[in-house]
């Protein structure tokens, strides 16, 4: 989340979150919303039931977790709008521990327990009995199954003794789940209301809107983020705060020069559902700023509440069913980069919305790994306690990563060295599966960056190393992945969880790991004896950086370097499937 985000605006997004998922999806029950966004957050996407309802054991959702210890997780839950507004009852409590018992003490304590249950559950909780029984195998890994969801706060002296402190979910941590979760899932902003100063209107008539062109209050956003989050806002925009000397330098006019603002900003873009003026007012229903985030971000950083400073602001209503969420909209993402192109914006800047984009941050957040799909993002959320034991990687880099290991013959290597222009302009949806094919192709995404982290990490001495060495480091990488990968259906064999698992070792002290880590440095080593052999044909011509760029210098490495290394790597390969 934003670090200085007050907790006041997190919770009432967060209640914002939970209705409008409650009103698309469960016919605006916000409990089963609440327990649908809890497993998401928490699990990602796995196969689970609800079971809440009358004679439901006491229990309102299982969750299945294949391949997993426990391989399933039961949740009671308890919501309220008061979030943190009261103690969990005590029934609560007793309830839940009515359910660990029955699931804990034996085959005949779950019979007469399940006898109360109603018959359309009691066969999910049979499977849900034997899942556990056949993970879990003995308490100190079947305590883990049990979770107790609330918005309520703790009564501490309740709790069963016997569960972990994780098994139990209140209100604080609830919302700093969310605050973790809300990356890329910000609900809708609440209603922007502007002063207008001029107004012009433009009338598309294909399309049947009327948008508008008019001067904009500055002193209108700062009061409005009194009350309201400036990233909730601005969730739409392709990047976050860059900071720097021009936010300080739109800070500065605001407070100390508002006549002269006018004058040297360009103006903001927002997108919206409807606009309606009263009395010189006007109302932006689902509003959402596209262009100038950065001047929004420097308002809302400064003491000064009240300014003259006036900012043209173009309002665009789109003519959409306000279920479609903008970045669906395919319309509004043709203007988002549109009105992006005349500032400095590379080429991934356009592709941070995407939808696969959002699914990669998830699926890496699963991993936990930080994945800042937008320039800036990791800004907005490195203080948090949560992220500081997550590896991290870009957008700009995974473009990098995927393009280098994309072909066999090095010609991928070979796209990078044109530079980042290229591969997110011309070749993005040869490398970034659609997010219809992620579930199931996220796996080589996985591997791919696994393997460049890893090469990055182990395969230099040190940094000074890597930066001397550093024109045929996506040709290591290359080099590696090839070797890896040149196994007899590894990816139809192998799982993201099996990757994980296999290059944990490789990182670690063991006998596996020194041998991962040497035959990375060799990897490394026989690249540059294969430029070094190579360039004796033609010493002028090919230099390191001339020759790594060349898809004759990949030739080369594929035909000098590979054969040396294939075996070991391919072994390495093997590890994946163990």
């Amino acid at each position: 989340m934003i670090t200085h985000m007050s907790q006041t605006l997190l919770v009432e997004e967060f209640l914002d979150a939970i209705r409008e998922r409650a009103e698309a999806e469960f016919n605006g029950k916000m409990q089963q919303a609440f327990v649908a966004w809890y497993i998401e957050a928490e699990f990602g996407k796995p196969k689970w039931h609800f079971t809440d309802d009358t004679g439901d054991g006491g229990i309102d959702a299982v969750v299945w977790l294949d391949g997993q210890t426990p391989a399933a997780v039961i949740i009671q839950s308890k919501f309220s709008e008061r979030i943190g507004g009261g103690l969990l009852s005590a029934g609560a409590y007793a309830a839940f521990d009515r359910v660990v018992e029955a699931f804990r003490y034996g085959d005949d304590m779950f019979s007469d327990w399940l006898e109360d249950v109603r018959p359309d559950l009691r066969r999910i909780y049979r499977k849900t009995h034997e899942r556990l029984t056949a993970s879990a195998g003995h308490w100190q890994m079947g305590k883990r199954a049990f979770r107790l969801v609330t918005t309520g706060r703790s009564r501490r002296p309740k709790e069963n003794r016997d569960l972990r402190r994780s098994a139990y979910v209140y209100a604080d941590d609830v919302i700093r789940l969310y605050g973790q979760y809300r990356r890329g899932q910000t609900p809708r902003a609440n209603d922007l209301a502007l002063r207008v100063d001029g107004k012009l209107p433009y009338r598309h008539g294909r399309r049947g809107v009327t948008s508008f062109l008019f001067n904009a209050h500055l002193a209108d956003f700062r009061k409005y983020f009194t009350e309201n989050d400036v990233g909730r806002l601005v969730a739409r925009n392709i990047r976050y705060e860059l900071g720097g000397s021009v936010s300080r330098a739109i800070r500065a006019t605001y407070e100390r020069d508002p006549g002269n603002f006018w004058y040297v900003h360009n103006g903001l873009t927002i997108v919206c559902d409807h606009c309606s003026e009263e009395d010189g007012v006007a109302t932006l229903v689902n509003p959402s700023v596209v262009n100038g985030a950065q001047t929004l971000y420097s308002i809302a950083a400064s003491d000064r509440k009240a300014s003259a400073a006036l900012v043209a602001a173009r309002i665009i209503v789109r003519k959409a069913p306000q279920h479609i969420a903008h970045e669906d909209d395919e319309w509004v993402q043709s203007v988002i980069r549109g009105v992006n192109t005349q500032n400095r914006v590379r080429a991934q800047d356009f592709r941070s919305n995407e939808p696969e984009q959002l699914e990669l941050q998830r699926l890496f957040r699963e991993q936990r790994i930080f994945y800042e799909r937008k320039r800036g993002e990791w800004r907005e959320y490195r203080n948090e306690p949560r992220f500081r034991q997550f590896r991290r990687t870009s957008l700009r880099a995974l473009g990098q990563v995927l393009a280098a290991t994309s072909e066999k013959d090095g010609s991928g290597v070979v796209l990078v060295k044109r530079g980042l222009e290229v591969i997110f302009r011309d070749h993005y949806g040869d490398f970034f599966p659609s997010r219809a094919t992620l579930s199931r192709r996220f796996e080589h995404v996985y591997l791919a960056y696994r393997i460049a982290d890893f090469v990055r990490r182990n395969a230099y001495s040190s940094a000074r190393e890597f930066r001397k060495q550093k024109h045929a480091f996506w040709t290591t990488v290359w080099c590696f992945h090839a070797g890896v990968t040149d196994v007899h259906r590894l990816h139809s064999n192998t799982t993201t969880r099996e990757i994980k698992a296999a290059f944990d070792r490789f990182e670690s002290g063991g006998a596996v790991g020194r041998r991962a880590k040497m035959l990375a440095k060799r990897a490394r080593t026989a690249v540059w004896a294969a430029w070094r052999t190579a360039r004796r044909t033609d010493v002028e011509r090919w230099s390191a950086v001339n020759f790594f760029k060349s898809k004759w210098g990949h030739q080369k490495v594929k035909s000098l370097a590979l054969p040396r290394l294939r075996r070991d790597l391919q072994a390495l390969g093997r590890e994946l499937l163990a």
